[in-house]
């Protein structure tokens, strides 16, 4: 059975029905891209309540994500498969990470990833081989979609786990505030006069270049965007241009 998803990460696509059956394709299983949706297990530290029932009551956090991906090689030629093999097998074998997308019914989804364990590459026949490359996430949500809402409307996440906005601002003078959900503020005391960003992720206020701004903002009381509605807005000080960057964000 064809799958209805295909993936792409450092210049390998994996096709779910490829065009023809007489080209060079690594072909998903049915099932090839496992672990990508759903969510992962939950850490947490569990202290035991001293001469009490149970435990403390600790928050927990998302383990890391584990991909695998399956599927079959398939090459005009011997010598095809073998430089396909190679490709696959040499996949971050550097220790880098590259960024998995993943295209489905459910529309395009990506996530940073690194090698989890050593690909394996298993031979069928001369043109043919089975492969099975696992990758890790150490970030386990999944992003889709991105989106700029201006100051003062409803932004909203579409996903399912709460997004972190990233804060666009226009060029121009002076300081200002932004007041985001329960009244929580953001105060650039000395911004650059330059259009620039307020990276929630991160943590700070970036140029268009991604440079660091230190020093620029005096207050940081940040926020998240849970998913569905009825949404959040934020508003700015001044004259400035200002927009919520909302990726849709799942688990």
């Amino acid at each position: 059975m064809r799958s209805d998803r295909s993936a792409r990460i450092g210049g390998i696509e994996f096709q779910g029905s490829p065009r023809d059956h007489h080209g060079d394709w690594f072909v998903l299983d049915a099932d090839g891209v496992k672990s990508f949706w759903g969510g992962v297990d939950i850490r947490r530290s569990e202290i035991l309540r001293p001469s009490a029932n149970g435990a403390f009551d600790l928050p927990g956090f998302l383990s890391p994500r584990v991909i695998p991906v399956s599927g079959h090689i398939s090459s005009r030629t011997a010598e095809g498969l073998e430089s396909m093999q190679a490709r696959l097998s040499g996949l971050l074998t550097d220790g880098s990470s590259s960024r998995l997308t993943v295209e489905s019914a459910l529309g395009s989804r990506w996530c940073d990833v690194r090698l989890a364990s050593a690909t394996q590459i298993t031979p069928i026949d001369r043109t043919t081989a089975r492969f099975l490359v696992t990758f890790w996430a150490a970030d386990p949500r999944t992003f889709g979609e991105v989106r700029d809402y201006a100051g003062g409307s409803v932004a909203v996440n579409r996903g399912n786990h709460p997004a972190s906005p990233r804060l666009m601002v226009g060029a121009g003078s002076g300081g200002y505030t932004i007041t985001g959900p329960s009244n929580r503020t953001i105060v650039a005391a000395s911004p650059p006069s330059a259009s620039h960003y307020i990276d929630f992720k991160a943590g700070g206020l970036f140029t268009d270049a991604g440079v660091r701004v230190v020093g620029a903002l005096s207050t940081f009381h940040d926020w998240t965007i849970p998913p569905g509605l009825p949404g959040v807005s934020a508003s700015i000080t001044g004259a400035r241009s200002f927009a919520q960057r909302v990726t849709d964000t799942f688990i």
